[in-house]
């Protein structure tokens, strides 16, 4: 399997643009991870309160604080380390 990325060009905004090259083993692997983080972002940001405290024990409340959005940096983290693990 191999997966790699190279980033051509860093934007001020803190994104970048790269280059993503995989075989066809990368290329499963890639989809399969996302569709899991797809999966876990969706539950933990549709769940109701009494979902949530059912699977933390922490007592319900009225209202759901929203889905804090990650940085540029920790997304770019998330992918460098889920490639490490791909690549184990």
């Amino acid at each position: 399997m191999e997966i790699s990325v190279k980033i051509t060009k860093e934007n001020k905004d803190g994104s970048a643009d790269a280059v993503v090259r995989f075989d066809k083993a990368g290329l499963e692997t890639l989809v399969q991870w996302g569709l899991i983080s797809m999966l876990k972002e969706a539950i933990n940001e549709y769940a109701t309160a009494d979902q949530i405290a059912s699977r933390t024990g922490i007592a319900a409340t009225k209202r759901r604080k929203p889905a804090i959005k990650k940085s540029i940096a920790e997304k770019k983290k998330y992918v460098k380390d889920a490639i490490r693990k791909v690549k184990k």
